[in-house]
């Protein structure tokens, strides 16, 4: 049987769900990817390439306006809402970095039958020269630490494919917040969790076709 190939970030999203909504974000995962239908998984994409595109840019308020007015061209129900609140969260973090972006790759992760597809949204540089692979969160619940560390975690382990030497770190786009790894974080027991739910999600992936 083929492996189930999603990306880092829409597992994270199903292991912050809670046990009574993950059939349901699994449902919902598993129609947008396996639709033909383009519009059905696009609905943030102008909002993630205008953040790429902010972080090279002289005026990246400019850049971010433009996908606020994709979705006033095209309006889509909860859109122009979702992208002003990404907008209101993401600019000042990015004004406050002050860093520039960076080209990054792309790496597969491998539990089980689960095959993530693990790729920064942004790629940084800081003016010290330090630089960060930045996995950005832009669904409307806020996420918590806990499960910021799952897709830090990943991260964290392709960072040699993705963007050697970079800091990991998940920003939740909404609240301007981004999460990095505590030293103090116990990776055994992490690491554990996350292979748990990688079996979970091949269990409801499977029971929901």
């Amino acid at each position: 049987m083929a492996p189930i190939s999603v990306t880092a970030l829409s597992f994270t999203e199903y292991v912050m769900s809670g046990q009574r909504g993950r059939i349901s974000i699994v449902n919902d995962q598993r129609r947008i990817y396996l639709s033909s239908e383009h519009w059905v998984a696009g609905f943030y994409n102008p909002m993630r390439d205008a953040m790429r595109r902010a972080a090279n840019s002289p005026d990246p308020e400019a850049e971010l306006e433009k996908a606020v007015g994709t979705a006033l061209d095209h309006p889509r129900a909860g859109q122009l809402r979702a992208f002003e609140e990404i907008k209101a969260g993401f600019l000042p973090w990015l004004l406050e970095t002050r860093a520039t972006g960076v080209p990054t790759g792309s790496a597969l992760w491998h539990a089980g039958d689960l095959e993530l597809r693990v790729r920064p949204h942004l790629g940084l540089i800081a003016p010290d020269g330090s630089r960060a692979a930045v996995m950005v969160y832009v669904k409307e619940p806020p996420l918590t630490q806990e499960s910021a560390n799952v897709a830090l975690r990943i991260l964290q382990q392709t960072m040699d494919d993705v963007l050697p030497g970079a800091t990991p770190l998940v920003l939740d786009a909404r609240r301007g917040q981004a999460f990095r790894m505590s030293r103090r974080t116990n990776l055994t027991k992490l690491d554990a969790l996350i292979a748990a739910e990688a079996a979970g999600y091949v269990v409801h992936w499977r029971m929901s076709a």
